[in-house]
């Protein structure tokens, strides 16, 4: 962000005719606020113009920061007559002698698409013409500045290569501070220290300044918290506005427990090692991206939630497939999406049915494809990309070669003894004799329903647990009952015969389209690592039939 704002003012410096400024709407207030200021250092007119408003605005800065707008009566604009009229604007340099104009709404006539209807078409050029003409009339003397700003400047090439763009990225924690000290004012409490307002600023990384000022202020108890209190509630606020703004599910490190993946969770506990300063001294770095490899069912979203936790650092889910939805647009909200990860820094990138993504081969998701390497390869960020795979062979193999991908691992149908711990984990939800450890079953139950069990992944395990404890409450309660006041329930005891009942009325994935999973097992077997080790638990089987007969 200092960066936009410590070139701005030289290019205006430097006499440059147009400038493309690519700015958040929420950030227009602060960016108007900013050039009026240079305007005023410079002792030239900050003017305001866009399709809202015929006329042209002064724009003053007020020593509170407040923003004064008022009339130019020396713009008096023709009636409107022709569509060309309402950018007469553009023309407004042939007689005003100096100042920074600032041009909104323009972005549609210069965009990199190509109109279709005729007259937008005629209207376009036309607009990409007047700029191009301003833009080769520098002056030599007073300052004659048209600053063209909008959120998104998906340009045309022709203006690109004559006009200079700036974009405003987000801020990094140094950023914020300084906007604490200078923008927060009667918004956090005076006696918050420099330490305090770190703990605040790392929460609000991610976010423009003035969404983190409007953040702040929406907090309503901020005199009576501590910094601790007041950080967590604005990232509560960061999380819901980012899954609102960029249409993905971004949440702050899980409680998540995971049954069996034990290689895979040591390689986890491994790469946490790598986020040390110790580990960065001896220019060691966390692996760009992770691949899980398997049949659908078998814990590869939950994995990746694991891995948050483990690592401790945030994690966000996102559904590669809905790129290709946006069409012109999925490159633009893809590099969105990896700027705020690279912001955010230490974070989880989960990318779900990573495949799916890639299975028409059409052009956008090759382009998208292509924009993920290069950021991939070219990143500096300690993001770990984390993607779900049900089959390998639709991806191109760019993407799964080691400095992008550098781990696969093959995620596959549990076995007895993961499927014991996956058991008893969501036992656990309903039955309190499963809680810390607890083991209400016989060994030999617990052979007839792992058994019975066999081939079942994580989710379908899960499924039969649920729908026994429904069945056992149906049976306990058929008709409802006053909760007592005292809350003392007589607990669900979910037994073997219930659940080996709702597993007869459930047909296996892996049985169901047995040929199908076999093939993705098979080629996950030749190209990821073993999640799991080999099955050394107490009800582990060997030469067991897949359909369990």
């Amino acid at each position: 962000m200092s960066d936009f704002f410590d070139k701005l003012p030289k290019l205006i410096k430097s006499r440059e005719s147009v400038i493309i400024c690519e700015s958040p709407i929420q950030e227009r207030c602060r960016f108007l606020r900013y050039v009026s200021q240079c305007c005023a250092d410079l002792k030239t007119e900050c003017l305001l113009w866009n399709l809202g408003q015929s006329a042209i605005k002064k724009v003053e800065c007020a020593d509170g920061g407040q923003i004064n707008f008022g009339n130019l009566e020396e713009y008096n604009p023709v009636p409107i007559q022709d569509s060309r009229d309402y950018f007469q604007v553009l023309k407004f340099w042939d007689y005003q002698s100096s100042g920074v104009l600032i041009v909104e709404n323009l972005f549609p006539w210069i965009g990199a698409a190509v109109p279709q209807e005729t007259q937008f078409f005629l209207l376009s050029e036309w607009v990409k013409s007047s700029l191009l003409n301003l833009s080769f009339n520098q002056s030599q003397g007073s300052i004659k500045c048209v600053i063209v700003l909008g959120a998104q400047a998906d340009l045309h090439p022709e203006i690109l290569c004559l006009i200079p763009k700036l974009t405003l990225e987000l801020p990094d924690t140094s950023e914020i501070l300084i906007a604490l000290n200078e923008e927060a004012e009667g918004i956090l409490p005076t006696n918050f220290n420099e330490m305090d307002q770190l703990c605040i600023a790392r929460s609000g990384v991610g976010l423009y300044i003035s969404d983190l000022i409007k953040g702040l202020k929406s907090i309503s108890t901020l005199y009576e918290d501590k910094p601790e209190t007041i950080a967590e509630k604005l990232l509560q606020y960061k999380i819901n506005l980012l899954n609102q703004l960029y249409e993905i599910e971004f949440i702050p490190p899980p409680s998540v427990p995971l049954g069996g993946l034990e290689l895979m969770q040591l390689a986890f506990e491994k790469f946490k090692r790598l986020f040390s300063p110790l580990a960065k001294a001896y220019n060691l770095r966390v692996p760009k991206g992770i691949m899980l490899v398997g049949p659908p069912g078998t814990g590869k979203s939950h994995s990746a939630k694991v891995c948050s936790q483990i690592l401790g650092i945030p994690l966000i889910l996102v559904d590669w497939g809905n790129f290709r939805s946006y069409s012109n647009q999925a490159e633009k909200r893809l590099k969105k999406l990896l700027n705020l990860a690279d912001n955010l820094n230490e974070v989880v990138l989960y990318f779900d049915d990573f495949d799916k993504g890639f299975a028409g081969d059409d052009d956008v998701a090759r382009r998208l494809s292509g924009q993920l390497l290069t950021w991939m390869q070219e990143r500096t960020s300690d993001v770990i990309v984390i993607a779900s795979v049900n089959r390998m062979e639709w991806l191109p193999p760019e993407l799964t070669r080691a400095g992008r991908f550098d781990y696969i691992y093959k995620v596959d149908l549990p076995n007895y003894g993961e499927r014991h711990a996956i058991f008893k984990l969501h036992g656990a939800r309903f039955d309190e004799r499963f809680l810390n450890g607890g083991d209400p079953y016989t060994t030999e139950e617990w052979r007839r329903l792992l058994k019975e069990t066999n081939r079942c992944v994580g989710a379908e395990i899960q499924t039969i647990m649920e729908r026994a404890a429904a069945t056992t409450f149906c049976q306990m309660f058929p008709e409802d009952i006053f909760i007592p006041t005292d809350g003392d329930l007589p607990p669900l005891s979910i037994s073997v015969a219930t659940l080996l009942e709702e597993r007869r009325q459930i047909n296996p994935l892996a049985i169901r389209e047995a040929d199908r999973v076999e093939s993705m097992r098979n080629k996950a077997d030749l190209q990821g690592l073993p999640s799991s080790p080999s099955d050394l638990s107490q009800y582990a089987v060997g030469n067991v039939d897949i359909f369990g007969e």
